[in-house]
Order: C-alpha cells, then structure tokens, then sequence
C-alpha cells in the first residue's frame, strides 16, 4: 500500500482549470501515452504526435514532453535544451478569460514587440537564466491585460516581490514568475497570495 499511495501522490495533477496553461491538453495526452502502454499498442511517438494534432494544437507537445519549440499550429516541435535550474511561482487570478475572445481581439498590424524565438533557443543553449528572463514575451498580453487590469497587477506585483522575470501564460489569466534563488521564493509566494488565492511554487525539472 505504501507504493500505491507514493505513486499517486507523484502523479497527482494540480494545474488550476481555465488556466491557460494547457491543463486539458495535458490530459489528452496523458490518456493516449496511458492507452497505448496499457492496451500494449505500440504506436511510435511521431503517430502518436499526429494523433494528438487533431485533438487540439497544444497536445503534440505535452505527448512529447521535454523542452520545444513549437510551430505551424503546435504540432511541428524541435527540441531545445531544458532552461537553467530554477523555480517557477504561478499565479491564478479569480477570473476566467475567453481565449476566442482574446484571438478575436488581436491585430497583428499593432504588435510592436515581436519576442524572438531564435534569441530564447539561444539563451537556453548558452544556458543563461538571465537572458532567458529577457527573452520573455507573449503578444496575447497587449490584448489580455486591457480587457482585464487585475491581471496587469498580479503581473507587476510579481516582479516587485522579486521575481527575475514574470509572463502571462498563454492568454491569460495566469501569470508566472521566475525566481533563480529559492531563498525569494517564499517572500514572492506570500507576497501574492493578498492577490489571489491560486499561487503555486514548484521547481522546474530539468
């Protein structure tokens, strides 16, 4: 029994829902890695990538796993190395944000800050967290902090508490902070929970 409950509690997911950080995608994924392995398929992880494509655009990369970049809808994933050690503190406002709504509202003719994938591929290969927090950028963030300034808050208080570097995930609300040293942690982590009650720390796997 002792294994049991250890594997669980391993295994136990603790995304925040309609979080935009592809919760569902997530399980998606897992079901067709879990199908495969227990109905002993065998399917070859480039069928299983393709499979996922259909299911929705962020699935390829959690069947995969791992560091990538993706292009084309999601489904196109070139490896890059894992970021440099360091923890992640996300943050859940107590809002739900409409991803057609956001897409919807986004004009490509008015980004002025296009972040670049090229330099983001290169501070992880130079293995920069520095320059890794530079490279942050979401083009969804000029849309999404308008139509809802509480998340342009949680974003700023993010950094004052002493983030290196904050970013909404996908379009939002969530927002996710980077910290090089655990011992600011715990202060960033007390710091928002006056803002939401949805904050996480977890160490990035590397």
């Amino acid at each position: 029994m002792t294994s049991v409950r250890a594997f669980t509690s391993i295994w136990t997911k603790k995304i925040p829902v309609a979080a935009g950080l592809a919760g569902g995608s997530s399980d998606a994924a897992a079901t067709l890695r879990g199908l495969n392995r227990l109905w002993n398929l065998n399917i070859p992880m480039k069928d299983l990538l393709t499979l996922g494509a259909e299911l929705g655009s962020d699935v390829p990369f959690c069947v995969a796993g791992g560091s990538a970049l993706a292009t084309g809808r999601g489904e196109i994933l070139t490896r890059v190395p894992n970021p440099p050690q360091c923890w992640a503190v996300v943050a859940k406002p107590p809002i739900n944000v409409s991803t057609a709504a956001v897409y919807g509202r986004l004009r490509s003719e008015s980004i002025k800050d296009h972040p670049s994938a090229k330099d983001m591929v290169a501070a992880l290969e130079a293995g920069s967290f520095a320059e890794m927090c530079r490279q942050l950028g979401n083009v969804l963030e000029e849309v999404t902090l308008k139509l809802h300034p509480e998340v342009q808050q949680l974003k700023e208080a993010m950094l004052k508490l002493g983030a290196d570097g904050a970013l909404m995930s996908g379009s939002g609300p969530t927002v996710f902070g980077l910290v090089s040293k655990e011992s600011k942690v715990a202060r960033i982590y007390n710091g928002l929970r006056g803002f939401c009650k949805e904050v996480y720390a977890v160490r990035l796997l590397t």
